[in-house]
């Protein structure tokens, strides 16, 4: 199953009819959740709230839409950039698991720690379901080999780029002997 077409859309649908605030709407958000992350992520987003446990780890609140709010990453294409661990993304991101409305999918998990190729900066983008071209205005990158394998989108075969927010790199000096270069 398709969870953004056959899940989301009438969920978006029925919450301008009814209301976000309905029994049915509250049960189909976490069942989304629940695939998107799987069980322990599901855990740690949605069963225990943010502010509880930012609280418990000691953290300081995060930016209003996840994150910082401030990133001085200068990067462009060709440069190489390291994307962070998976416990240093986890902390930008908000409820939802977005930083600013980006979403961090459960398949860009796997390129935590490694680095990429920088192959360019996201300015515009068409979104599918009405054609609309769309202009990025946050910084949003696009790595050289970084794809999403389509696990948890039913086995999607379209490998399309992932999109990383200047957030969760940082820039290196070149490739390590443990990079992506040598499995392209």
């Amino acid at each position: 199953m398709i969870w953004h077409t056959a899940v989301l859309g009438p969920l978006r649908f029925m919450s301008k009819k009814l209301g976000s605030n309905e029994p049915w709407f509250t049960v189909a958000k976490h069942a989304w959740r629940f695939g998107v992350f799987g069980p322990s992520d599901y855990q740690s987003r949605t069963l225990i709230p943010a502010q509880v446990s930012r609280t418990l780890k000691g953290k300081e609140p995060k930016h209003s839409n996840g994150g910082s709010g401030k990133s001085d990453l200068r990067v462009s294409s060709g440069d190489w950039v390291e994307v962070k661990s998976f416990e240093e993304i986890f902390n930008t991101l908000n409820e939802e698991g977005k930083l600013r409305g980006l979403a961090f999918m459960k398949e860009m998990k796997q390129y935590c720690g490694r680095r990429f190729k920088v192959f360019k900066r996201l300015e515009r983008i068409i979104l599918e379901t009405n054609g609309e071209l769309r202009r990025i205005r946050l910084p949003t990158f696009l790595l050289e080999g970084a794809f999403c394998s389509g696990e948890a989108h039913g086995d999607c075969d379209r490998s399309c780029f992932c999109f990383w927010r200047e957030d969760w790199l940082k820039p290196v000096s070149g490739p390590t002997n443990e990079t992506n270069d040598s499995k392209e």
